[in-house]
Formats: structure tokens, C-alpha cells, sequence
């Protein structure tokens, strides 16, 4: 299968590196309850979107970063399952609908080059702004969502 792809200049992707203290600040709330599976699957997403950020045309460390992000979203699925109250359950998944409709949104947008030269925009000001967009929903939403849910409604 032939994936199409719009690839964003590395000065764009390079701004996703802001976001790699909502990764910190999870992989600290994790160590400090003792969920060491999903601290080494954060450690793993750190390194290997750290390394995508810095070349987003390496179509291998692509696939294993989203790999790792859906390996690492179903651990604390499984967290919250377990471990949380009814109500800190239906904020999780919540926020993991709507991270996941936000992520589906903006791989269509990206693979729909038409709808992107149709417009007449300034295409680095739209990748900066779809960028700013997956920050927010892709990986502070999730990341602070199930850290406060720790903090506030675990059963133990």
C-alpha cells in the first residue's frame, strides 16, 4: 500500500519537541505509582518521536512511533480500567475519543493535498497550525487527562 503523506519541514515538526514535558510530566506520575509497563513504553515514545520530530521523512521510525503511541494509549486504557473509579473511567475514554477523532481528523486533512492547495493559504502557516492542533489534542489532552485521573480518581 502506497500511504500518502504530506511531510512537514523539519523548522515545522521540530515545535512538537514543546510537547515532550506533557510526556515527562506522564512518565513522572507513573514512576511515582509504580506503573513501570507504561513508564517504559513513555520512554520508548519519547526516544522514537523525538527521533521522527528530527526527520519526519523516515517512513520506518513513523510507523514504530505510532506503533508505540497506540501501545502506550491501550496500556493506560487498561490502567484506567482497572484502576480508576467509574467517573475517572469516563473522562479517560472521553479524552481517548476525542484524541483519536482529533488524530483521524488531521491525517485526513494532511492526505487530502487537494483541499489544501484549493484553499489559498499560506501552506507553512497551515502545517504550523495543524501542528499546534496534534500538539494540544494528540498529546497534552491524553497525557495530562490520564495523569490529573491518577491523581484524582484511582480506587486505591
Amino acid at each position: 500500500m502506497d500511504e500518502k503523506r504530506l511531510i512537514i519541514p523539519q523548522k515545522i515538526s521540530r515545535l512538537s519537541l514543546y510537547s515532550t514535558p506533557c510526556i515527562m510530566q506522564c512518565m513522572f506520575v507513573s514512576y511515582m505509582n509504580k506503573y513501570i509497563f507504561l513508564l517504559t513504553g513513555l520512554w520508548c515514545l519519547l526516544g522514537s518521536s523525538i527521533l521522527y520530530w528530527n526527520d519526519t521523512t523516515n517512513k520506518l521510525i513513523y510507523n514504530i512511533d505510532r506503533v508505540l503511541a497506540v501501545s502506550v494509549l491501550s496500556i493506560k486504557s487498561h490502567i484506567a480500567y482497572n484502576n480508576f473509579n467509574t467517573v475517572g473511567t469516563q473522562i479517560w475514554y472521553t479524552s481517548l475519543f476525542v484524541s483519536g477523532s482529533a488524530y483521524m481528523l488531521s491525517l485526513y486533512l494532511f492526505q487530502k493535498n487537494t483541499i489544501i492547495n484549493k484553499i489559498e493559504i499560506d501552506i507553512n502557516k497551515y502545517m504550523r497550525w495543524s501542528v499546534y492542533y496534534h500538539m494540544f489534542f494528540v498529546h497534552f489532552l491524553p497525557t495530562t487527562t490520564f495523569s490529573l485521573c491518577v491523581l484524582y480518581y484511582s480506587r486505591y
